[in-house]
């Protein structure tokens, strides 16, 4: 089961406190990480025209949706790299901002990630991130658990400090952007519905993915059992407008890049009168 390539839907309600942390501004060139179909690249690219924004996935598929989404929208002013973010090598500090929307959970070494996306940053620009909460605090997540629990008996839970919850710990969280030499690194609470419309089979198919691994590890028919069950239970979490929709908590998290010690104005020391 690959990754949900369009979430533009699902994760709307997300844009807004984002687009508004990375404050993005006329000229300014932005970097987008684990862009995915490129909605929140899109979302940022108007107000930072005539500058321009970059999206880097390590999905090919993803990319390609993003593409062709990107110009069927008419937006010129984003371009696309599929590439890793956190070795691939920028080319110097090139980006006012690095914003992500749910793209760093998974990085396998996030300190060094972070440090790699700090060196693509201008001295004094902006990070701005969102990450998922602990899994506990994400409905959806605890709905999944649930149901393909009581289908085949609880499995062990992933380690603490990683998978798509890697950075739910603020102390945690905080403590990696921080390490990478990130300044004023902020956490704020957001808490927004994650829609998945009135379709059921897109719904079972978000949902299920944070489970992949332990789906592909059943028989085809304990597979279909599994899934199934989760549908059923979505099914019966329609709102009145017939929208299925699911609690869902994050961080945005937020940071600096420090100014270079040559950038900083040193005092005068006066002229001792």
């Amino acid at each position: 089961m690959g990754v949900p390539m369009d979430l533009a839907h699902e994760l709307l309600d997300y844009e807004e406190p984002l687009r508004t942390a990375a404050a993005p501004s006329p000229g300014e060139m932005l970097l987008d990480v684990g862009c995915g179909a490129g909605a929140t690249s899109r979302d940022l690219a108007p107000a930072a025209a005539p500058g321009r924004v970059l999206g880097v996935d390590i999905s090919a598929e993803s990319l390609a949706r993003a593409e062709q989404l990107t110009r069927e929208s008419g937006i010129e002013n984003v371009d696309f790299l599929c590439a890793d973010a956190q070795t691939h090598p920028w080319p110097g500090p090139a980006f006012d901002a690095v914003v992500s929307r749910f793209g760093v959970m998974f990085f396998d070494d996030a300190p060094t990630a972070f440090g790699n996306l700090r060196r693509a940053l201008r001295p004094g620009g902006r990070l701005a991130l969102l990450v998922w909460q602990g899994r506990l605090r994400n409905e959806w997540a605890v709905l999944v658990d649930r149901v393909f629990d009581g289908v085949f008996g609880p499995p062990g839970r992933a380690a603490p400090g990683t998978g798509p919850f890697s950075l739910g710990d603020a102390r945690a969280a905080r403590g990696v952007v921080g390490a990478a030499g990130f300044a004023r690194v902020r956490l704020h609470a957001v808490e927004r519905p994650v829609r998945y419309g009135t379709d059921l089979d897109e719904a079972v198919e978000f949902v299920s993915w944070f489970s992949s691994a332990r789906l592909a590890e059943l028989a085809p028919a304990r597979r279909e059992a599994a899934l199934a069950a989760l549908r059923a239970e979505l099914d019966h979490r329609r709102d009145r407008t017939g929208e299925i929709r699911l609690g869902a908590r994050a961080w945005l998290v937020t940071a600096v890049n420090p100014p270079s010690p040559r950038d900083v104005p040193v005092p005068s020391r006066g002229n001792g009168r």
